[in-house]
């Protein structure tokens, strides 16, 4: 909200934004978390699912920028048989058990929002605005400071922004 003196309030900017957006980043990306993930933040990630040879894309929130051993959330859409995602979690190297959501959101050539919201106990995440699937945190979320993409996808939109967080 503007005040009459036509500023913005520290509140408001508070809950729009956490950080600069990355604007029409490379793939395969990589950027930073400024401050790192906390509860009640929200990751908005637009773009088009490519039309190659390529069977999947991913997204990853992990720490430290080129930290491949520790991977708080994996996030991984495949086109393979009538399609699926896989969500798992990568400590100190070693894949923990893996979880499979057998629908397919997205289809290839066309555009999709992927929100990541953080609440205390999951990552919820929604699909063109419409909730896809619960993921429990199973590393702190303060070690997660990065958040990378590769695949099949071209990226228009990566946000940062804060929402209001409901008790999980």
């Amino acid at each position: 909200m503007q005040s009459r003196s036509g500023h913005v309030g520290i509140e408001e900017r508070a809950f729009r934004h956490t950080q600069d957006p990355y604007i029409n980043p490379p793939v395969p990306f990589t950027g930073r978390i400024v401050g790192g993930l906390q509860v009640g933040h929200m990751v908005t990630v637009t773009g088009r699912v490519l039309s190659t040879d390529e069977n999947r894309f991913e997204v990853y929130f992990h720490t430290g920028m080129s930290d491949t051993n520790n991977i708080a959330f994996h996030f991984n859409p495949r086109f393979e048989g009538s399609g699926y995602v896989v969500c798992n979690t990568k400590q100190l190297g070693d894949w923990g058990p893996e979880e499979r959501k057998m629908l397919m959101p997205f289809q290839r050539g066309s555009l999709f929002e992927i929100c990541f919201q953080v609440d205390r106990s999951a990552f919820k995440v929604m699909v063109n605005a419409s909730t896809f699937l619960f993921y429990v945190h199973r590393v702190p979320l303060y070690e997660v400071n990065a958040i990378s993409i590769k695949g099949c996808v071209e990226v228009s939109h990566i946000d940062f922004q804060k929402y209001k967080s409901l008790p999980c």
